[in-house]
């Protein structure tokens, strides 16, 4: 029988610069060693998360990018926060099913959808 969910695999040419990037949007980063391969972002170890391999001694993950989607109090403030970082954001954007949402892609090319 199913215990619980664990995590969500992906791999990354550069899983440091991926982890680094994620630090800088705010979100929770857990990495045992130096190596980053294996690193879990979005919770600690006791809970599921994406686990981050690298691609490099594993192989590309061939099911495809990934939508991470994020939950924030505030988009707009989230938003002049990540824009302030340097990092390549659009604006807070009404979605056609009527709530509001932050996109983009992470240095892998993973989208990333922040929600209030």
């Amino acid at each position: 029988m199913i215990e619980k969910f664990l995590c969500v695999n992906i791999s990354s040419k550069d899983p440091k610069g991926l982890a680094e990037f994620y630090q800088t949007i705010g979100v929770p980063v857990f990495v045992k060693d130096d190596n980053y391969d294996g690193w879990n972002l979005g919770n600690s170890e006791n809970k599921a998360s994406i686990c981050v391999w690298d691609e490099n001694a594993w192989g590309k993950n061939t099911a495809g990018y990934i939508t991470i989607v994020l939950k924030a109090d505030d988009l707009q403030k989230t938003y002049e926060e990540i824009k302030s970082k340097g990092v390549s954001i659009d604006p807070p954007h009404k979605t056609d099913w009527g709530g509001q949402e932050l996109s983009l892609k992470d240095p892998d090319g993973n989208i990333i959808l922040i929600l209030t």
